[in-house]
C-alpha cells in the first residue's frame, strides 16, 4: 500500500517470489466452535465477544512480572520431576525459555507470541537444531566448527519459521542451542519432549494468567477466516437473526473484519500488523478528515 502522487492510496502487487502455507493448509483448519464452549472456559480460552478493555502499561508490567515469574517456574518445577528427563541429565530449564516468558507474558498481542508460533515453532528449532548436531557429529573434526553449525541451524531455522508462518524469536536460540550446548547435544532427538512439554506449559500458564484483566490468545491457528461447519450455520441460521450470523462468523475467527480511521485515531483488527508505510498513510488521512 502506497501513496500515489495525487493522494490517493494504491495497493502494490504481491511479489510472484511469495509463498503461503495458510493458502493450502486453511481450508482444511475449521473456525473455532466456540458456542458449544461454556462461556467462562471460552473466555479463559480467549474468545470475546467484544473488544477487552485496554490496560495501562503499569498493569501489563505487573501481569508480565507474574506470568513470567509463574510461567519459567512452571516448567522448570515440572521438568525437574520428570523421571525420563532426569534420567537423561536434562536440564530444568533450556535459556530460551526466558525470551519465550518474555512474549507470552508481555507482548501478548505480537503473532509472534500466539499458540501456533509458540509451539510449532519450537518443535522445527528442535528437528533441524538436532538433525544439524548430528549432520556434524558425523565428522570426527567438526567438533571444532559447532559455531557455524549453530549459525547454520539458527538460519535454516528462521528461513523455515518465515515459510510457515510461524515466526517465534525464542526458538532461533533454541536452535543454537542444539547445535553449541553440550547438556543440550547430549540430550539429541529427545530434545523435543522436553520443548514439547516446556512450551506447552507456559503457553498454558499464558492463557490462564493472561485472561485475568488481558486477552490471550488472539487467535490459536489464524487470525483470517476459517471454515465454519455446515451444521453450526444451519442451526444459528434457524435461532438467529442474519446480521447476528455475521458477527457469529466473525466472533468464531476473533477477527473484527473491520480497519476503521477516524480523524485522529485509526483501529486495527486484532492479530493484523501494518508496516510502518502503511502506518503512515492512515496515519494522513487521519489527519485529513
Amino acid at each position: 500500500m502506497t501513496p500515489s502522487p495525487h493522494g490517493s492510496v494504491t495497493l502494490s502487487h504481491p511479489s510472484t517470489w511469495q509463498f503461503d502455507i495458510d493458502r493450502y493448509i486453511n481450508p482444511f483448519v475449521p473456525a473455532p466452535r466456540w458456542h458449544l464452549v461454556p462461556k467462562p472456559v471460552a473466555r479463559m480460552l480467549g474468545h470475546r465477544e467484544e473488544s477487552p478493555r485496554l490496560v495501562g502499561n503499569i498493569l501489563i508490567a505487573f501481569w508480565s512480572l507474574v506470568g513470567a515469574f509463574c510461567g519459567v517456574a512452571l516448567v522448570a518445577s515440572v521438568s525437574k520431576r520428570v523421571p525420563s528427563f532426569e534420567a537423561r541429565g536434562a536440564p530444568a530449564i533450556i535459556g530460551s525459555f526466558g525470551a519465550a516468558a518474555v512474549l507470552e507474558f508481555c507482548a501478548i498481542d505480537s503473532p509472534f507470541a500466539q499458540p501456533r508460533n509458540a509451539i510449532v515453532s519450537q518443535i522445527l528449532a528442535c528437528i533441524i537444531g538436532v538433525g544439524i548436531s548430528k549432520l556434524f557429529a558425523l565428522n570426527p573434526h567438526a567438533g571444532a566448527y559447532t559455531e557455524l553449525g549453530g549459525a547454520l541451524a539458527c538460519g535454516i531455522t528462521t528461513a523455515v519459521m518465515v515459510l510457515t508462518n510461524t515466526v517465534h524469536p525464542p526458538a532461533g536460540a533454541t536452535a543454537l542451542l542444539a547445535v553449541t550446548n553440550p547438556q543440550t547435544v547430549g540430550l539429541g532427538w529427545f530434545l523435543i519432549p522436553v520443548m514439547l512439554l516446556g512450551i506447552t506449559l507456559m503457553v498454558a500458564a499464558a492463557v490462564v494468567i493472561n485472561n485475568v484483566q488481558r486477552r490471550y490468545p488472539l487467535y490459536w491457528w489464524t487470525s483470517h477466516p476459517l471454515a465454519v461447519p455446515r451444521q453450526d450455520l444451519e442451526e444459528i441460521r434457524h435461532e438467529k437473526s442474519p446480521s447476528f450470523l455475521r458477527n457469529y462468523e466473525d466472533s468464531l475467527t476473533d477477527v473484527p473484519r473491520r480497519l476503521v480511521v477516524e480523524r485522529g485515531d485509526i483501529s486495527v483488527p486484532d492479530g493484523v500488523t501494518l508496516s510502518a508505510e502503511e502506518t503512515e498513510v492512515l496515519e494522513k488521512i487521519s489527519e485529513r478528515l
